[in-house]
């Protein structure tokens, strides 16, 4: 019985024995068969794209246009030199093999120690997040392969691998790598790398490559971006350190060589080149790579390294008519003096939300700092987010509504109004048209802060927590905002109250896959079309004959607001200035002024210049589309023809104005013609740089002439704003000048001037009705302040103060007597009075609610 066990036992191990052994031959011959399966598999994907080794360069990625059209590649075409192996220094191969696979010469393309730990990594992680990638896979996974980190993709990378090792020497693929290999800024492999960073211009120069520069150029492939000397020096200097140090530990170069390296400083900065085959668009490339990465997750690196076609939203017209007109001096203000304004601007399709356009600035450099998307301070052209698209939208306001118009504190918070006018009330729309400070602060006072921040948000607007204060009604944001953003919030205006997210990429597609993606543009219902089409009306309006005149154009409607905010450094002088505007094909938004204001970057002119940039460049790109007009939404009432029955239209004041001499005194002599038979008189205007900053020299004159005693060298601007008996205003005159330069002729001749100076407008058209200027500057003299639209008076406080969580300005500005103008008047700001620029501190400000 026992042995009958023992042989049933027996019997038993024998059979497992068996099945370890045949499991043990299945999995060998598996192991066989998956080899020679991956060996038939890579030779098969080999023999299919075998050209792509031929031209080891893959087809670079181009960006098209809206229309089809090829627009830009993304590499740097002069630096796309082949190289030889011979001609590349033995301490450079050394190096990437140190780095990226140091059995390089060891393995069969696959390097199964590496492998096994990737793929460890992978399953705790629970994802692909380990590459471990020899530089044969590296050169099969760049010439035959996406970048996509994928297990499907791993396999074919290593069947690719091992079938290259089996068809070249490790000299051969060596060389490929190093041709083929992303170094950066659009610089495929060591020789273009070298030129770009070192300026290696030719193959033989390779030769001369310090040991710093070798391992540079070795730490970049692991990230180009994140290792670029130029974008991040500090972690480009470490990671090249390390490699220096990895280099002396494996004997490539010696303690001394390596201390020596480590000491050498990294690449020239002004070396940097732009990318694309185009600059003018640089601005735009730049964008595209960024939104690729942000919104379709393809690195920058993985952009250049080719293969993709990027269909965009640029119009060509648009973007021509934009670098036109910016590299034209006389459309910008008068430079500081030490260096030109500066400025940046967005175009975007108006429905859509596409950009159509970008320019970062005048002397922009490839991934350089971009005026289109830093932040600025907006002025006034932010009212109609905080405050008058928000009102509309609750039901309770309309633009015939009455605004309080009187002087008056919010808490301690009292603005003034520009003109230093007041009344009891004045409807919404002459306060948008006139861009009157007390009016939108008191309505933001009423529909309350919390409210107005809620509908800045879904206008796609960020704010600081500092903000919570009342002087964001007239744009006095703690950090500001960027042209794009505010272009992206005017969205809402022209389409029902939707804000379109701003974006340049409609789809990509990979061309070594076929597949095509696209990314849905996110839309936020900010405003009711109702409000939408009823702030339209008012911001045409502003346009039409208020602080934005500037802007129009010839045949095709324009809306828009005009914005400013005094500088700290001059009360004559302005820090920002904008317009942000559209038609019924795009939105403009363009800013004007200095990244950082100093004595020597002082902007003496405001938003006529910004929205006169905005006409031209619109006239421009639409000079082949015929124009159209704006459709209101089905369902929407027009309140503008309601409204416009309610006013009779008046003509405004003819002004003309000419330089002459009283005894010895040259004056400026005014006089004007008004046909409306309801003015009771009228407030003189005079500036130098912009009509945002005009002062009233005389008050409520009955008569129609004047004469304003001047001084030599100066230009100076008039315009008049009649009155009727009620104390309202009306449709201000023409701007005229006088260029005292002309005094010393004027002298000589010993007589006056017999033509005038300058009858007309800037730009062509009428001047602002009440307003000229949306700085609303105070006629009494303007207080250094915030940039809040320059809304506080002398010695009142403005959003600043850490007491009252306003703040104070203070002026030295001229009364409303009529006395002539010392512009040599000091405008500094006194000593006791603190900085505009100081940070607040949101826990004392008030709310005004």
């Amino acid at each position: 019985m026992a042995q009958a066990k023992k042989k049933k036992k027996k019997k038993l191990v024998n059979k497992w024995i068996l099945l370890i052994i045949g499991f043990a031959v299945f999995l060998i011959l598996s192991v066989i068969g998956g080899y020679f399966a991956l060996l038939y598999a890579g030779g098969k994907m080999v023999d299919m794209d075998e050209n792509k080794l031929k031209d080891i360069k893959l087809e670079a990625t181009k960006i098209i246009d809206v229309n089809g059209k090829e627009l830009s590649k993304l590499y740097v075409l002069e630096d796309r030199e082949y190289v030889t192996i011979d001609k590349v220094p033995k301490k450079l191969v050394d190096a990437f093999v140190a780095v990226e696979d140091k059995r390089f010469f060891e393995h069969n393309g696959v390097d199964m120690i590496r492998i096994g730990g990737a793929i460890w990594k992978d399953i705790r992680a629970g994802s692909t997040v380990e590459g471990a990638s020899t530089i044969t896979q590296q050169l099969a996974k760049n010439v035959f392969l996406s970048h996509e980190k994928t297990f499907w993709r791993k396999t074919k990378e290593v069947s690719i691998a091992i079938n290259l090792e089996n068809r070249f020497t490790k000299d051969q693929i060596m060389e490929m790598y190093l041709n083929k290999i992303y170094l950066g800024h659009g610089a495929y492999g060591v020789k273009a790398a070298a030129n770009y960073y070192f300026g290696k211009e030719k193959a033989e120069h390779l030769d001369t490559l310090t040991t710093a520069e070798i391992a540079q150029l070795a730490a970049i492939p692991k990230g180009p971006t994140i290792y670029s000397p130029f974008k991040n020096p500090e972690k480009s200097k470490e990671r090249r350190d390390t490699i220096i140090r990895l280099m002396a530990e494996q004997g490539i170069i010696t303690v001394q060589e390596k201390e020596t390296a480590q000491q050498q400083s990294l690449p020239d900065p002004s070396r940097e080149k732009a990318i694309g085959g185009n600059k003018a668009y640089q601005a735009f490339l730049d964008y595209v790579v960024d939104e690729a990465e942000e919104r379709y997750g393809i690195a920058e690196d993985e952009l250049y390294s080719g293969g993709y076609l990027i269909y965009t939203t640029l119009n060509t017209d648009v973007q021509d008519a934009m670098v036109k007109n910016f590299a034209n001096a006389k459309n910008f203000p008068k430079d500081g003096t030490t260096n030109k304004v500066d400025s940046g601007m967005v175009v975007l399709d108006a429905k859509t939300g596409g950009i159509a356009g970008i320019v970062g600035g005048r002397n922009y450099v490839h991934k350089g700092w971009n005026n289109a998307l830093s932040l600025h301070q907006p002025g006034s052209s932010f009212k109609p987010l905080a405050v008058y698209a928000p009102a509309l939208d609750t039901g309770k306001w309309h633009a015939g509504s009455m605004l309080s118009n009187k002087r008056q504190s919010f808490n301690g918070y009292e603005p003034r109004n520009w003109n230093n006018q007041y009344s009891d009330s004045i409807r919404m729309d002459k306060a948008v048209q006139m861009s009157l400070n007390i009016p939108t602060v008191w309505l933001l006072n009423e529909i309350g802060i919390d409210k107005s921040l809620k509908y800045i948000k879904d206008f796609g607007i960020t704010l600081d927590p500092t903000d919570r204060n009342l002087s964001i009604a007239l744009g006095g944001l703690h950090k500001g905002t960027s042209p794009l953003r505010m272009a992206q919030a005017y969205t809402a205006f022209t389409n029902g109250g939707k804000v379109k997210e701003a974006h340049a990429i409609d789809k990509i597609k990979d061309i070594r896959t076929g597949r095509e993606e696209t990314r849905p543009v996110k839309e936020t219902q900010a405003i009711s079309p109702n409000a939408a089409w009823e702030m339209h009306e008012l911001l045409r309006n502003a346009v039409q004959s208020g602080t934005g005149t500037s802007a129009k154009m010839k045949n095709w409607p324009v809306a828009g607001k005009t914005g400013t905010t005094q500088s700290a450094l001059s009360s004559s002088a302005n820090k920002d200035a904008w317009f942000v505007g559209y038609n019924p094909r795009y939105i403009g938004s363009i800013w004007m002024g200095f990244p950082k204001e100093d004595k020597g970057h002082i902007m003496y002119d405001g938003s006529s210049k910004t929205a006169h940039m905005f006409s031209v460049i619109m006239q421009e790109a639409l000079k082949n589309e015929k124009p159209t007009e704006f459709v209101r939404p089905d369902g929407v009432a027009d309140h503008q023809k309601v409204e416009e029955t309610q006013e009779e239209a008046t003509t405004p004041p003819s002004l003309s104005v000419r330089l002459t001499i009283e005894g010895s005194q040259p004056v400026a002599l005014l006089m004007w013609e008004d046909t409306n038979e309801k003015t009771t008189g009228y407030d003189v205007m005079r500036y130098l740089n912009s009509p945002e900053s005009a002062e009233k020299i005389s008050s409520k004159q009955s008569g129609k002439t004047f004469v304003d005693p001047v001084k030599e060298g100066v230009l100076y601007k008039y315009f008049v704003v009649p009155y009727d008996e009620n104390g309202n205003p009306g449709s201000s005159s023409n701007i005229g000048e006088v260029n005292t330069k002309q005094l010393e002729e004027l002298l000589q001749n010993g007589e006056n001037q017999n033509e005038d100076n300058n009858n007309s407008t800037e730009n062509g058209q009428p001047p602002n009705n009440g307003s000229n200027g949306s700085n609303e500057h105070d006629g009494n003299g303007n207080g250094d302040n915030t940039g809040n639209d320059n809304s506080t008076p002398p010695g009142l406080p403005n959003g600043n103060n850490q007491d009252n969580g306003q703040g104070h300005g203070q002026g030295q500005g001229n009364d409303s007597s009529g006395n002539g103008f010392d512009p040599n008047a000091n405008n500094q700001r006194p000593a006791d009075i603190p900085d505009p620029n100081q940070t607040v501190d949101p826990n004392q400000q008030e709310s005004g609610n």
